[in-house]
């Protein structure tokens, strides 16, 4: 990308025009995103929905920004720059359900830890939003945005504590080819986030909340 993305400019606009995916997830956040929110953002890309948050936040608000492939992270920070926001953190990792490297897989503006044949492979540093936040002695999440491309269990895995222990709202985009490959499901997701006293909701296409699991586009959970 070429063009640096700034909120609600003409090229903004055009840009959620022609990605019809990504206008729908900015709609929904900018529906449950509130002034002063602690927000952290897993899988970032180039940040769309990051800038979306960031602006909804506002100044008392703080988000912290996850994405693990260096050339969309370059793009990211300079996407965030052109923005003049102050409240987001970002961080070079992929957040799954352990500390330490993991395989990526790249195809163009996707990426993953499922395997892929023909794509660039590399490894990343990983760790878990419950060490995340331990280690900078954050007590407070607000909402939890996902886009991870088939790790949503493994994230969501490895930030029980944070979920056991926090009010906390969850957006997650639903890969379900890839959470298969994986041998997890979508089924396997809400099972979890209820054990945890989590209230789940599909999110279809349309944004329409509802009940049914069976290829929701997203899900939405809160306590």
């Amino acid at each position: 990308m070429s063009n640096p993305l700034v909120y609600d400019t003409p090229a903004f606009i055009t840009f959620l025009k022609e990605h019809p995916h990504e206008a729908a997830e900015v709609k929904f956040l900018g529906s449950i995103v509130k002034e002063g929110m602690k927000v952290i953002d897993v899988g970032a890309n180039i940040g769309v929905t990051t800038i979306a948050i960031a602006k909804k936040i506002g100044e008392r608000g703080s988000l912290y920004s996850f994405e693990p492939v260096p050339e969309y992270f370059d793009i990211l920070r300079e996407n965030l720059s052109c923005n003049g926001l102050k409240n987001v953190e970002l961080f070079p990792l992929a957040l799954t359900d352990q500390v330490g490297t993991v395989d990526f897989y790249q195809k163009e503006l996707s990426s993953g830890i499922v395997p892929q044949e023909g794509v660039k492979k590399f490894k990343v540093n990983a760790t878990t939003i419950d060490r995340f936040l331990d280690e900078r002695k954050i007590e407070r999440i607000d909402l939890i945005n996902m886009d991870c491309e088939g790790a949503e269990f493994l994230v969501l895995k490895g930030a029980e504590k944070t979920l056991r222990r926090s009010k906390v709202d969850i957006f997650c985009e639903i890969h379900h080819d890839f959470l298969s490959q994986l041998g997890q499901s979508v089924g396997g997701i809400v099972e979890y986030l209820q054990r945890l006293e989590f209230e789940v909701h599909s999110v279809s296409e349309d944004l329409k909340i509802g009940n049914d699991f069976d290829k929701p586009w997203y899900i939405y959970a809160k306590k």
